[in-house]
């Protein structure tokens, strides 16, 4: 009778467990541990985001709310180009440009940057959502958010999502493009507000970090050491994410960032098999997050097609 009795406590000692690994089944396991030594302090600005209601008479609660996230060095003017497109076609926006510190040196950080856009969202979660990543610092922001909400122990599921200028390759360190990169982040870091002292410092000690030891390291075989959340490159991210929506991917074979060719064979094929459905726009001709810019009219096309997939979905 003693032994049944501490059969059936262990039993529900056991099922007690099961009801609490099922409660926190969405908790993220993503931990900031301070890739290159420091963390960084998120400020009031980190988590600025702009929210813009629809253009004209075509609004209506059946239009997404689409979550646009810019590239680095993005301006808020620049990156409300890209919602006017969408606000037009009424559907409101929510635009958002992660600082560029958070960019390789602080991206295990970028979820608690980006956690108050997931707040604007939940006071719409019975709204569809649109996500529209401009360049791969847009995808790092997309996976910040699904780890903000992890953090909550909730979960966020867009209901279509557009590639444009990014799904890159994991980043590979040579001298000259390390040059180029401190030269972008340095202007970048200006926008965000820095003094020139201080880009001047932040991108100095960036090519120290992520330019000179990440040379040594190729050098003696190595991967390039970059701060990533749950130690996964956006890029591949991004490349698995199972999602059983609509996708658009929009490139170019021009574009010097994103090589075409690594969109066709790499991310094309794994972007098929985990949406439920995928548009391809490639351009012949048109820089990095420059599409809209050169071929005005059939970016907006394949825009809205895509806001039509998800409105009637």
């Amino acid at each position: 009778m003693l032994a049944n009795s501490k059969l059936i406590f262990r039993c529900s000692d056991l099922l007690k467990l099961n009801h609490l690994k099922k409660s926190f089944r969405y908790a993220s396991t993503h931990r900031v541990v301070g890739t290159f030594g420091e963390t960084t302090q998120i400020l009031p600005e980190d988590k600025k985001f702009v929210v813009l209601p629809p253009n004209g008479p075509n609004s209506s609660d059946s239009k997404p709310l689409v979550v646009l996230f810019g590239w680095a060095g993005a301006s808020v003017k620049n990156l409300s180009k890209y919602g006017e497109v969408y606000r037009n076609y009424g559907c409101p926006t929510i635009e958002y440009i992660l600082p560029t510190r958070f960019i390789f040196r602080h991206s295990e950080q970028a979820f608690q940057a980006v956690e108050g856009v997931f707040t604007e969202l939940e006071k719409n979660k019975n709204r569809k959502t649109i996500i529209h990543c401009l360049s791969d610092t847009g995808v790092l922001t997309f996976q910040g958010l699904t780890i903000a909400a992890e953090m909550k122990d909730k979960t966020f599921h867009p209901s279509g999502i557009v590639w444009d200028s990014c799904l890159g390759p994991r980043p590979n360190v040579t001298l000259p493009r390390m040059i180029i990169l401190t030269a972008i982040n340095w202007l970048s870091r200006m926008r965000d507000g820095m003094t020139l002292a201080e880009a001047v410092r932040s991108s100095a000690t960036d090519f120290r970090d992520l330019g000179w030891k990440n040379f040594i390291r190729r050098l003696q075989g190595l991967e390039t050491k970059i701060s990533c959340m749950n130690d996964v490159w956006a890029g591949y991210w991004a490349r698995d994410l199972k999602t059983n929506i609509p996708e658009l991917i929009i490139y170019s074979k021009t574009d010097l960032y994103i090589p075409y060719k690594h969109i066709e064979d790499m991310m094309l094929p794994n972007r098929q098999k985990n949406a439920s459905s995928l548009d391809v726009c490639r351009f012949d001709k048109s820089d990095h997050v420059a599409h809209l810019l050169k071929h005005k009219d059939v970016y907006i096309k394949h825009i809205h097609q895509l806001v039509d997939k998800v409105e009637k979905s």
